[in-house]
């Protein structure tokens, strides 16, 4: 607020500076900070810090699928499931792991069910 010389009160406007961070800026500065964090300050290679896929991912969710289809063949979404389950089987064999279990979790949720993780066998001392 401004008083002038006759007392009378006005609001200031104010502006900002710069121009607001919209979320997409934001979420890519959290990401970098993360990046660094995990590849300097922190000392675990980034790597680690990244979740990946393997062929044994892979196979894994094709049995799922294997297992899946003949309950689920007749399904709104099969037809999809199939077509995504054939891109993620010849993602796996090319070596593209990742983008292998993208389809193959993609196939598995066209035909309505939730991929099951695949658990660690215990180590046994």
């Amino acid at each position: 607020m401004r008083q002038d010389d006759a007392g009378s009160v006005s609001l200031i406007e104010v502006k900002a500076v710069s121009p607001p961070m919209t979320f997409s800026q934001g979420a890519r500065a959290v990401i970098a900070a993360g990046i660094v964090c995990a590849a300097t300050v922190c000392g675990v290679p980034v790597q680690a810090a990244l979740p990946s896929s393997s062929a044994t991912d892979c196979e894994h969710l094709l049995q799922q699928f294997d297992v899946a289809w003949n309950a689920h063949r007749n399904g709104q979404r099969a037809a999809a499931a199939r077509k995504s389950r054939e891109a993620g089987e010849t993602a796996c064999r090319e070596g593209r792991y990742s983008e292998g279990v993208h389809h193959l979790r993609h196939a598995l949720h066209d035909l309505g069910l939730k991929p099951v993780k695949r658990v660690a066998p215990a180590n046994n001392r």
